[in-house]
């Protein structure tokens, strides 16, 4: 007695929930992708924001030429002159 009503297995019931997992498996593998798309993005833009951070706050110190150490003297040196007179 495997009618209708005797809870037998129907193969186009199988099929189409066969069908209907395989279509929320590429969802869910479709969201985990664009999820990790995401984070992956996230991460580098974070990386470029840190690398901008640190290269501008190294650039208040080792940017541009030396100053003049010879100038710096003279300058320093008529200061006292002008001071003492």
């Amino acid at each position: 007695m495997s009618g209708p009503g005797s809870g037998g297995t129907n193969p186009r019931k199988f099929s189409e929930k066969i069908a209907l997992h395989n279509q929320k498996q590429a969802e869910e593998t479709r969201a985990f992708e664009q999820l990790m798309t995401d984070l992956t993005v996230s991460r580098v833009e974070f990386q470029k924001v840190q690398q901008l951070r640190l290269s501008q706050s190294r650039g208040q110190y080792y940017g541009g030429s030396l100053p003049n150490v010879n100038q710096m003297c003279n300058t320093a040196a008529e200061n006292q002159v002008k001071k003492y007179s």
